[in-house]
């Protein structure tokens, strides 16, 4: 059913025929995704709001089969709504059209790489250091294949934006929203038929991750019509007024990285997809930037030296890029004040998210530095 409706508006889209039927498809689809992504894959909704007797012991048991689960077990249980036949249908009818608009096209490729996520996860800075490096190019635009917006864009205007390189340098591209869109997925499939791109992903602590994603979106950015700031506390962000969590909102299915890691995992294969430890790379930044260098096979530019404290936020660092000019430090934005937020939402948050942190570390075949936050 949901792959059905996506197809529908993928096809109504490439033939340029929007009108209300996209407009009403495209809502039932996402009003479906998020009831099947709630149903199917958030398996333990409210199981830990349990407390004691029969119903407790099961729920516990539950858990452990979540946790205990292999990776190809794993892997089945948040893929079994895809088909492959359909996907492989329409991949195949974008690359022909693709094939079809850029076959005569020389001297520009594709990005070697495309940075598909997590928003709110440290993208930016990843965005703006790494193309620092001598042999690393960035396309101007951003999020391409995650908007239908932005894909409208022909493929042959978008290879036409991809910068003049030789054959020892590397493109990137960034997509931070791609991480979580099937539809993402699928367009990056059609433009690399052989799979051969380099994907990134920036993985942050998940509730780290929403406690950013609330600093944005409620305390900085979101208003009424009337142009009064919204004033809500982060507990009335994630929780309903009866105390079970929202999981069904958007923001929260976000940093279920399991569930989308596994949809990559259907279409690409593991080792062409690079995971960044968020954690590390604030703290000691050179240390995931050496091995990007080692995974492209470029040149060693990132060395510590080039990553001075910030004397205004000495929790982050700035960066050197050519050492007569000084460093250059992240605007305002990066490193917010974030709400103090009581120990005891903490412990709700890191008992919930456990379980799906575990699905991600096994699926991955590693751990990050905050994974010590859930032991």
């Amino acid at each position: 059913m949901l792959h059905c409706l996506r197809t529908i508006m993928k096809q109504m889209l490439s033939h340029h025929k929007v009108g209300l039927l996209v407009l009403i498809t495209t809502l039932i689809f996402t009003y479906l995704n998020v009831q099947n992504m709630s149903k199917e894959n958030i398996m333990i909704k409210d199981a830990l709001k349990v407390e004691g007797g029969e119903d407790a012991e099961y729920n516990d048991e539950k858990v452990k089969h979540i946790m205990s689960m292999t990776a190809e077990e794993i892997q089945e249980s948040y893929t079994n709504d895809c088909s492959n036949t359909k996907i492989d249908k329409w991949v195949q009818q974008e690359r022909t059209e693709i094939e079809d608009e850029v076959s005569n096209i020389k001297g520009h490729r594709l990005p070697d790489i495309i940075l598909i996520g997590m928003f709110k996860g440290g993208t930016g800075t990843l965005n703006t250091w790494l193309p620092s490096h001598p042999q690393v190019a960035r396309v101007k635009l951003s999020g391409y294949y995650a908007t239908d917006e932005k894909y409208k864009l022909s493929h042959r205007e978008h290879l036409l934006l991809m910068p003049n390189v030789s054959d020892d340098e590397i493109i990137y591209e960034r997509c931070t929203e791609c991480f979580t869109k099937q539809a993402a997925r699928e367009r990056i499939l059609a433009a690399y038929p052989q799979r051969n791109v380099k994907l990134f992903v920036m993985v942050r602590d998940p509730i780290e991750r929403l406690i950013s994603g609330y600093v944005q979106n409620v305390i900085q950015n979101k208003t009424t019509k009337n142009k009064v700031q919204i004033k809500k506390t982060f507990e009335e962000y994630i929780f309903y007024s009866n105390g079970t969590i929202r999981t069904d909102t958007e923001y929260f299915q976000k940093s279920f990285y399991v569930a989308h890691f596994a949809k990559w995992l259907m279409l690409f294969p593991k080792e062409n997809i690079h995971l960044i430890d968020a954690e590390i790379f604030t703290k000691t930044p050179w240390i995931e930037l050496q091995k990007i260098e080692q995974l492209l096979k470029i040149d060693h530019f990132f060395t510590k030296d080039r990553f001075p404290t910030n004397p205004e936020k000495p929790n982050f660092r700035c960066f050197i890029k050519d050492y007569e000019e000084g460093m250059q430090c992240m605007g305002e934005a990066k490193g917010r004040t974030h709400p103090n937020i009581s120990e005891e939402t903490m412990q709700t948050l890191r008992k919930y998210f456990k379980p799906f942190n575990e699905q991600f570390f096994t699926l991955a075949g590693q751990k990050f530095a905050w994974s010590v936050y859930y032991e």
